[in-house]
């Protein structure tokens, strides 16, 4: 008898646990929708933001002030995002803000970042392929090894997979030379061959410093870039800019957004506020005048526009994320309940989150019918005690097992 009750109520917990993960995930699928902001851009022209709306086939074109737009009233004030469009009508301005515009400076003065808040957990296999960064013919080309780089750095033949000693030895000793620490932190480039130019890695040392390595003409290009002598580093992502000013974006630890200038590694920090790495994903639209600098945030999303030359804040916005269904429902439906995936990942690891106490409301009205319901008088205590604290999840499990015996 005592271990058929056992039995009982470690099934009871299991089916609870389950529970609190299917209903919520079934629930959550049923109610949530994904959040949609409206496109955002500043104008160089009248200096405000300009949005773009699409709500079903409706789509309206309006500024900051509310004023409204044509389709090609729209490209007007946005040269540098409708260029193309404005050169193809005969309407590109030969100059904006005091300044001559051609379509090949607009292109080398333009790019786009972005920047996912799970980049940051993402798994890393710790393999990385180093291009020749002066090759003797235009396109880059595929080396036959790739390195590994945590105690030592190590080059590794992808034909037979042994180590290079010699290649090995010569970065190895050229780092420590310019004063690497090992083991390393970590390493950022950019793996793919379909970039403009090659800049090599950055990688953070044992001691925080950050260097800057790449291969030129077959030999080590290391340098110590410095930025770990003002800042704490958090983490940086590398960006081929097509005007080479900067190698790309860094944070440090309490979310300073800053760009590494090219070629002498100087900060030059965002006029935004603080970013939260883990959990914050980052957009830029840069032209040769302003910045368009998203930040989504759980609460919203926050935009700013900032100066081209030197990343002062010009003009901010704030548009609030709209509280989906799920948001309400959860909270008066669950008081806790299971994930198995990770925030802001695609990756498995489950989590329990714990709701507001309107949950128990619902709870309190279950648990007082169960007790009223259920036949057995040594159930009725425990089982609607059981109820009171898992809710639904609870309920579940105890109909299932009752509906077994």
């Amino acid at each position: 008898m005592m271990n058929k009750s056992f039995y009982r109520i470690i099934i009871i917990l299991i089916v609870t646990l389950v529970a609190m993960w299917a209903m919520p995930a079934i629930v959550k699928k049923a109610t949530s929708a994904p959040q949609k902001y409206p496109f955002v851009y500043y104008s160089s022209i009248i200096e405000e933001f300009c949005y773009r709306e699409v709500e079903g086939k409706k789509t309206t074109l309006r500024d900051a002030s509310g004023r409204q737009y044509t389709e090609a009233q729209f490209d007007s004030i946005l040269p540098m995002m409708y260029y193309r469009q404005l050169s193809t009508d005969g309407r590109m301005p030969d100059s904006i803000r005091g300044q001559a515009v051609t379509m090949p400076l607009i292109r080398q003065k333009s790019f786009t970042f972005r920047y996912n808040s799970n980049e940051t957990s993402a798994p890393n296999f710790g393999l990385y392929v180093m291009y020749e960064s002066l090759p003797k013919r235009l396109n880059l080309e595929t080396p036959d090894d790739v390195f590994r780089m945590k105690e030592k750095i190590e080059f590794i033949d992808v034909t037979t997979n042994k180590v290079n000693h010699e290649k090995s030895d010569l970065f190895t000793q050229e780092l420590e030379k310019r004063g690497y620490s090992f083991p390393a932190q970590w390493s950022q480039g950019i793996l793919t061959i379909r970039k403009p130019y090659d800049e090599g890695y950055f990688t953070l040392d044992a001691e925080g410093k950050l260097f800057h390595m790449k291969m030129v003409n077959g030999r080590p290009f290391i340098r110590d870039t410095h930025a770990g002598d003002s800042i704490d580093i958090a983490y940086f992502t590398m960006q081929a800019v097509p005007d080479k000013r900067f190698y790309g974006f860094l944070f440090d630890t309490e979310g300073s957004m800053y760009i590494l200038e090219a070629p002498g590694y100087h900060l030059l920090k965002l006029d935004i506020p603080p970013v939260d790495v883990r959990n914050d994903d980052v957009m830029i639209m840069a032209n040769m005048f302003f910045w368009t600098v998203n930040v989504i945030k759980p609460g919203g999303r926050y935009t700013y526009a900032l100066q081209n030359d030197n990343l002062t804040r010009v003009d901010e916005a704030f548009i609030a994320a709209n509280r989906d269904n799920w948001d309400k429902a959860s909270q008066w439906l669950f008081p806790a309940y299971i994930t198995l995936k990770e925030s802001n990942t695609k990756y498995i690891g489950p989590q329990i989150h714990f709701a507001t106490w309107n949950a128990f409301i619902l709870n309190a009205i279950l648990a007082l019918l169960c007790f009223f319901l259920i036949k057995r008088k040594k159930e009725k205590l425990p089982g609607s005690l059981w109820i009171l604290l898992t809710g639904i999840a609870g309920l579940i499990a105890l109909s299932i097992v009752s509906q077994k015996e």
